[in-house]
């Protein structure tokens, strides 16, 4: 299985994304800003982008731009924003669920399952 990558900026809380990801079998990356995860981006494709919207350098909507086009649609966006227009910023990136700061550990389980097996 192809790694699911995960782009946030704050590190406690890539952290509690790492073990969750971790406690559940599910291979990750992680990257800490915009260009990191294009750079990543650039080498592999990941099974599932789990993406924060507010990054110090690139935003969310510049990486999700990169990832469709280096990859096409097939790649599953999960977007995470603690912005009130969460709905609206998914749309525009295409993104197949979003999920508001703060959020229950369980959903996000529950979603990346949906998206990892194409809802």
């Amino acid at each position: 299985m192809r790694p699911i990558l995960v782009v946030e900026d704050d590190l406690q809380f890539r952290e509690v994304l790492r073990s969750l990801l971790e406690d559940e079998g599910w291979p990750a990356e992680f990257a800490a800003d915009g260009r990191q995860a294009l750079a990543w981006i650039a080498r592999q494709q990941p099974a599932l982008l789990i993406l924060d919207w507010v990054l110090p350098d690139l935003d969310g909507q510049v990486v999700a731009a990169g990832l469709r086009t280096t990859h096409g649609e097939e790649v599953p966006i999960l977007l995470m924003t603690a912005d009130g227009r969460a709905a609206e910023k998914a749309r525009q990136v295409g993104a197949f669920a979003f999920l508001h700061k703060p959020f229950d550990l369980a959903e996000l389980t529950q979603l990346v399952r949906g998206g990892l097996a194409g809802l």
